[in-house]
């Protein structure tokens, strides 16, 4: 049995409200007459740099869903360069910061369809139903920091208007997305750090191998190596509230998301765990995992961590998004990086690596060749 966030954890019922709904409707500025400005009235275009308000809320409410759709053809790398955030009750900081499409669990930028218990991204729709509660006020905005305009942007955000206010020590909604390129030994990539009390429900993840695998030791082509994705020999750790040992340590990178072997079967998508990417060219994985079963409870402080290789051996570079709720206030979060330093790298060069058995194979082939040739003349 799943937990239900808005009955289970905040107490709120479809009778404590009203349903009602924000959207991109009627929010862009001028336009033309006609069908086609009809049809502009449904959505909006973000100039470059500008900082659009998407709802602002007044309380007590709990958003129940959000509803995002844009096309990619006309607006390359929006994905990475729109920048989603939320606030709670005034908040400066805020609670929520995230490229818009890791936000819905993208797969290296791309929306690759999958259902999960709380985010889907479902035939070009991207899709939030993480209950968001919020006693004085709601602000959602969506920052373009793209050097071009990102046009046609839908969006509708459904809520429930409280007809009470929230009760003591109310969790909320938490979201934060970074990016780690790490070396050989280099610290394990953290997915959630936070302070304060509250509850870690999962992360999606997107992990790119670096390096050379090919080593002359043939043993250590398979282990650390993993022909390429040996990142998955890593394993994730949870530290809570302030313990010296971690209370969970894993086995594996794949058996945190619910998989085994690299995971066999890919796209592998469910309620509570999924692989949209798993490229042995490229060198690849994407994955997400929602402890929809029992969220992770911490009272003081919590931190998340997961390998890069057996004992962090490998290079590689992950990217990835957190959920949790907690009360608040919250520790403020580090600034994204620019959004030249947050898209994806190149596979081009993991290509060329793993095709480096084959260049072998031709070259030992042809030495054959030549010495057999010398031998019959």
């Amino acid at each position: 049995m799943y937990l239900n966030i808005s009955r289970d954890i905040l107490g709120i019922s479809p009778w404590d409200g009203v349903t009602c709904q924000e959207a991109s409707y009627g929010r862009r500025k001028g336009g033309i007459p006609g069908i086609l400005g009809e049809f502009q009235k449904k959505c909006v275009d973000l100039k470059p740099g500008e900082l659009f308000t998407m709802a602002d809320l007044g309380g007590p409410g709990l958003i129940t869903r959000i509803w995002v759709t844009l096309p990619r053809m006309i607006n390359p790398g929006a994905l990475r360069n729109l920048v989603l955030r939320m606030y709670w009750d005034g908040e400066e900081e805020p609670s929520v910061v995230a490229p818009l499409g890791d936000f819905f669990g993208t797969t290296f930028e791309r929306p690759q369809d999958y259902t999960s218990a709380y985010l889907a991204i479902t035939t070009g729709a991207y899709l939030s139903f993480f209950p968001m509660p919020f006693q004085t006020r709601a602000l959602i905005t969506l920052e373009n920091q793209s050097r071009l305009p990102v046009t046609t942007v839908f969006y509708q955000v459904t809520y429930l208007k409280l007809e009470r206010g929230l009760a003591d020590e109310t969790p909320y909604f938490h979201c934060q997305w970074h990016k780690e390129e790490m070396a050989r030994r280099d610290p394990p990539y953290t997915v959630l750090d936070a302070a304060g009390r509250g509850l870690y429900f999962g992360c999606h993840l997107n992990m790119q191998g670096r390096g050379y695998p090919w080593r002359p030791n043939p043993v250590h082509i398979i282990l650390p190596e993993g022909q390429g994705l040996g990142m998955l020999e890593g394993w994730e750790r949870i530290w809570i509230d302030g313990a010296q040992q971690p209370s969970v340590h894993g086995t594996g990178g794949e058996d945190y998301f619910n998989g085994a072997w690299y995971f066999k079967t890919v796209p592998s998508t469910h309620l509570t765990h999924g692989v949209t990417e798993r490229r042995y060219d490229t060198r690849t994985v994407s994955c997400y995992r929602f402890h929809v079963e029992m969220p992770v409870s911490f009272k003081e402080r919590i931190r998340v961590t997961i390998d890069h290789g057996l004992n962090n051996l490998l290079p590689a570079v992950y990217d990835g998004t957190a959920y949790w709720y907690q009360e608040e206030p919250h520790e403020a979060f580090d600034e994204l990086p620019d959004r030249r330093e947050r898209h994806v790298a190149g596979t081009n060069r993991n290509r060329l690596i793993m095709a480096a058995p084959l260049s072998y194979a031709a070259l030992v082939w042809y030495l054959v060749k030549r010495l057999k040739s010398r031998s019959s003349g």
